[in-house]
C-alpha cells in the first residue's frame, strides 16, 4: 500500500512538474492565415449587336419554339418555360434591331405573350390546344422568313445605347 502512495505522490509531483502545455498546445485553435486577394486589371468591355450574338439568339428561340410546339399541354411547367425563353430571346433579337425592324417583330412577341397568358391560366382544352398549336406554327414560319440573319443583317443596330440604323 505504501508502493502506491509514493506512486501516486510521484506521478502527481511529475506532472505539476512538467504540466499539461503539450495537452494544451493540442487543442488550442491556431490562428488562420489570411490570404491576400489577388487583384486582376479588368479589360473595359463594349457591349454592341454583332452577327454572332443575334443569331446565337436565334438559335436558342428556334430551339425554345420547337420544343414548345412539339410538346405543347403534356407538362404546364414546361409549357410556361418554353415560352418564357422563346419570347426572352425574341426580347434579346428585338433590342438588337433598329425601330423599323424591331417594331415589326414586336407584334409576333404579342401575339406569343398572349399564347403564354393563356398557358399560364391554364386553359389548354383540346379546341384551345389546337387553336394555340396552330399560332405557334404559323409565328413560327412567320419570324423564320422574316427575321432570319440574312434577312436582317442590315437592320442590326450599332450599338445598344443608339437609336440610329445600321444601314443608313
Amino acid at each position: 500500500m505504501k508502493k502506491w502512495i509514493a506512486l501516486i505522490t510521484v506521478l502527481v509531483l511529475l506532472f505539476n512538474v512538467t504540466g499539461c502545455a503539450g495537452l494544451q498546445r493540442k487543442f488550442t485553435r491556431k490562428k488562420k492565415t489570411v490570404k491576400k486577394p489577388r487583384i486582376y486589371q479588368l479589360k473595359k468591355y463594349v457591349k454592341k449587336p454583332t452577327p454572332e450574338l443575334y443569331k446565337k439568339h436565334y438559335a436558342y428561340w428556334m430551339t425554345w419554339q420547337s420544343e414548345i410546339i412539339s410538346d405543347l399541354g403534356r407538362s404546364h411547367k414546361k409549357d410556361m418555360r418554353c415560352m418564357e425563353e422563346l419570347i426572352g430571346n425574341l426580347r434579346d433579337m428585338q433590342g438588337m434591331l433598329v425601330a423599323e425592324k424591331a417594331d415589326q417583330l414586336e407584334r409576333h412577341i404579342i401575339r406569343l405573350s398572349g399564347i403564354r397568358e393563356t398557358i399560364i391560366k391554364e386553359d389548354l382544352s383540346q379546341y384551345n390546344k389546337h387553336s394555340i398549336l396552330q399560332t405557334l406554327e404559323s409565328e413560327d414560319r412567320a419570324i423564320k422568313r422574316e427575321f432570319c440573319y440574312p434577312k436582317v443583317k442590315d437592320y442590326l443596330r450599332k450599338g445598344f445605347d443608339d437609336e440610329e440604323s445600321a444601314g443608313e
